[in-house]
């Protein structure tokens, strides 16, 4: 019951905030980046000929989701998220509540996963509604076949349940640490390592 209270709470405080009004726009980037440079290399992809069309549009997307903004757009939703109590210096009145500490930070924790599944969500919807879309700008690419709806399904779940560790580290940090910078700083530091990493033997991981 503590925790659903605390979820209760953490609803209200971010119904308008900017931390829930990025959940879908924050994928729009990676969409826009992907579908200009599709169309601009329209005869590329024509020479290459792709079988599957929506699985490597898709997959490409992900990718850069994956690996250049949802690192960065977690570490700026938890601090967001963080920064509503220590902004108004709200963690004493919080914790001499008759609730336990677990629930309001598990209340944190869930209310991140559940943005972020909000953007995995806007992030589906993009892909099929661009890809469509490119079957009438660019036809001839393979976008004519069926829309693959498991397929991108399984690709951005995967992308989802591996993004649950970021999010607990950066959660704990954002929790631990009132400074915007610090967040930013790890995040930024992280996401970094991880691009370098891909031209490494741990790339796997």
């Amino acid at each position: 019951m503590g925790l659903l209270r605390a979820l209760h709470a953490e609803q209200l405080k971010t119904k308008r905030t900017l931390a829930l009004w990025l959940a879908p726009l924050a994928p729009l980037v990676i969409i826009a980046l992907q579908l200009t440079m599709v169309l601009q290399r329209q005869e590329y992809y024509r020479a290459q000929g792709i079988a599957d069309a929506w699985i490597e549009y898709g997959g490409q997307v992900v990718f850069l989701w994956t690996i250049l903004l949802l690192p960065l757009f977690i570490t700026l939703e938890t601090a967001l998220l963080a920064n509503l109590e220590h902004g108004n210096r709200q963690w004493k009145h919080l914790f001499a509540l008759p609730i336990q500490r677990s629930a309001i930070v598990a209340a944190k924790q869930v209310s991140s996963m559940a943005i972020i599944a909000l953007s995995m969500a806007a992030l589906y919807g993009y892909i099929v509604v661009s890809g469509l879309a490119l079957r009438r700008l660019a036809p001839g690419l393979g976008f004519e076949a069926a829309v693959p709806w498991w397929d991108l399904l399984r690709c951005l779940a995967g992308s989802y349940l591996a993004s649950w560790l970021i999010l607990s580290i950066h959660t704990w940090i954002g929790l631990r640490w009132p400074s915007f910078a610090l967040a930013s700083a790890v995040g930024i530091a992280a996401m970094v390592t991880a691009v370098l990493a891909f031209e490494s033997d741990w790339a796997t991981w």
